[in-house]
């Protein structure tokens, strides 16, 4: 069976990146190449939740941050100050709470995006936890400002 990246002309996955927008949130398959560790060994991704914050201005890479189950207490106090929480009862596609990990803006580029992407967006985080997270991730140590500009954070 077809991908919908291999469905898709170069126009079209242009206009599918044209639909998604900063604070959607989104569930696929994600790989080591988007920095995402898979859960089992001899797995070579996973499903994550992730929210979109930024998209190059070329339309070939989109930048975001995923939505965890737990705080990693492995990171160092700096880092998992990073995690923002995030209530099952203000986002009904949250099962329970979670933590959105904001020490470091991943990656996915435009051609992984449309081949993975099966149109499974769970709506938008709100403007006021947008904005925080979006101030979280500018504030984190591993960033730098040339990587945030990528993606029109500074």
């Amino acid at each position: 069976m077809a991908t919908l990246g291999e469905l898709l002309s170069g126009d079209s996955k242009q206009n599918l990146l044209s639909t998604v927008q900063r604070g959607d949130v989104i569930r696929m398959e994600m790989t080591s190449e988007e920095g995402v560790k898979p859960k089992n060994a001899g797995d070579e991704s996973r499903n994550k939740y992730f929210i979109v914050l930024g998209k190059t201005t070329d339309g070939k890479l989109i930048g975001f941050v995923l939505i965890n189950t737990n705080v990693n207490q492995n990171l160092s106090l700096s880092l998992k100050n990073l995690h923002y929480p995030l209530s099952a009862s203000k986002y009904p596609f949250l099962k329970k709470n979670r933590f959105v990990d904001c020490a470091q803006l991943k990656e996915i580029t435009l051609e992984n995006f449309t081949n993975r992407y099966k149109c499974q967006s769970f709506g938008q985080i709100e403007n006021d936890d947008l904005d925080l997270i979006t101030e979280a991730v500018i504030s984190s140590p591993l960033e730098t400002v040339k990587h945030l500009r990528k993606f029109g954070l500074k």
